[in-house]
């Protein structure tokens, strides 16, 4: 009993460890062609000159509701895709999406033992439930451009002897995806995997 007991728990395991492997390259290759920063707003810039509390750009766009909005990895810092409420040290969250997501910003059906997708009825429309028990959450940390491992604010600009030597804008982006699971039984949800990059300027 105790032997298979051990081969469920590590095939359990497995399964997670792969599955959420999965979910954060979803991530990875939504987010591989976009652009740093929204070209069409103008960037991340100070709405008064030189005055670092005026940082405007950071984050979604006026009008950017849906995780298919979302159009450059800026947009993405503090997302959550999925329903998990507790999240590691260190993450705020800044929006929740239905998720988590694929590689075209869809949410992941959760699949029964069938092949088939699991559907509830919501206003006498049947509607795809997402995976369940898994979330995608994302950081987007501007770094230092000497040492990737060193986060910087959001609106910090090099300034030396009142010239300016680093626009807020080009600084590296450090993005990290983390994959949480919560199970049927468990009382929170856990951290399983992610995936972290370093965009440079």
């Amino acid at each position: 009993m105790q032997a298979q007991q051990a081969f469920l728990i590590k095939n359990a395991w497995s399964s997670n460890a792969a599955t959420s492997g999965y979910l954060a390259d979803e991530i990875r290759e939504r987010a591989r062609p976009m652009p740093r920063h929204d070209s069409f707003s103008g960037g991340i810039y100070y709405t008064t000159p030189g005055d670092t509390a005026t940082l405007a750009g950071w984050g979604p766009e006026a009008g950017e509701a849906d995780s298919e909005d979302l159009d450059d990895l800026d947009d993405f810092d503090g997302a959550v895709f999925g329903s998990a409420t507790n999240f590691p040290a260190g993450f705020t969250m800044s929006a929740r999406y239905p998720g988590p997501i694929d590689a075209l910003a869809f949410p992941i059906p959760n699949t029964l033992w069938d092949g088939s997708s699991e559907t509830v009825t919501v206003a006498g429309e049947q509607e795809t439930v997402s995976m369940r028990g898994w979330t995608q959450i994302v950081q987007v940390e501007k770094v230092d451009p000497y040492d990737y491992s060193v986060s910087v604010a959001d609106n910090a600009q090099t300034v030396v002897s009142g010239a300016v030597l680093r626009e807020v804008d080009r600084y590296p982006l450090r993005v990290t995806v983390t994959v949480l699971f919560q199970g049927e039984f468990d009382t929170q949800a856990m951290p399983v995997s992610g995936a972290s990059w370093v965009v440079p300027p």
